[in-house]
């Protein structure tokens, strides 16, 4: 006969938190027409990926998720369940047409947590009652998609000053890496701001607990999938953890 066993919901939150607390995803499109992935398949991870819209076709770029400690929910029905993610993907408008056939959501690495204090600043600053929040920057590294929050003091007399915090942590960066926030972009924030960029370095990166570009999910559309004229489409990911098995005896 077949006996069926119910996991304690205090063991599935704590191996859902355990795994997923903290973890950062990047959300791409394939495309790949006519094939199904198979989660164990024998097709490597890589040749799935490879079939990735070229970054940058159409505006294309990657959507990133993660999950935090506010996004677990109660044991119900069995398991516990994530807070819905949505991840939106925008055509520019150009001739260039972005056409899928699958999403796959992918383990991010390089996602940047910590920035020790700039070394390069401009002559001046006026102080902010309220940070620049998710401020662009430029890298002379790989790295996409970081913004800062930034906060000034003392008129932005020295490095210390400076007070910055990662807003989004981007994907494909190296401790190390340059980051540089630009004179145009901090005189945009406050035109009193003098001659100079902001600089400093990725000082330490998330740590995640499965390989960067591994596959967590992949979905296949109903049908192959072309985003032109500045459309865009809407990916809504939900997951839960069961805590149910059972064997036949």
């Amino acid at each position: 006969m077949t006996i069926a066993a119910k996991i304690s919901a205090v063991e599935i939150d704590d191996m859902l938190r355990d795994r997923y607390d903290g973890s950062l995803f990047e959300a791409r499109l394939i495309n790949a027409p006519g094939t199904v992935y198979t989660p164990g398949g024998g097709v490597a991870d890589s040749v799935w990926l490879s079939n990735e819209v070229a970054l940058g076709l159409g505006g294309y770029k990657r959507a990133m998720i993660g999950y935090n400690s506010d996004d677990f929910g109660n044991y119900a029905d069995g398991g516990v369940g994530l807070v819905q993610k949505v991840t939106v993907f925008s055509h520019d408008g150009s001739e260039d047409e972005i056409t899928f056939s699958h999403v796959a959501l992918v383990w991010s690495g390089g996602n940047v947590q910590t920035l020790p204090t700039p070394f390069e600043i401009p002559s001046s600053a006026a102080n902010t009652d309220n940070p620049y929040l998710s401020v662009p920057v430029q890298t002379d590294g790989a790295g996409v998609g970081m913004t800062l929050d930034l906060a000034v003091i003392n008129n932005g007399a020295q490095v210390t000053d400076y007070s910055l915090s990662v807003s989004a942590p981007g994907y494909g960066y190296e401790v190390g890496d340059e980051i540089r926030i630009t004179n145009a972009t901090l005189q945009a924030l406050d035109p009193t701001v003098g001659a100079g960029d902001l600089v400093t370095s990725v000082g330490a990166l998330t740590s995640q607990p499965s390989p960067t570009d591994s596959i967590f999910s992949i979905a296949k559309t109903a049908n192959t999938v072309v985003l032109s004229g500045g459309n865009q489409t809407v990916f809504y990911w939900n997951f839960k953890q069961f805590g149910f098995y059972s064997e036949q005896a």
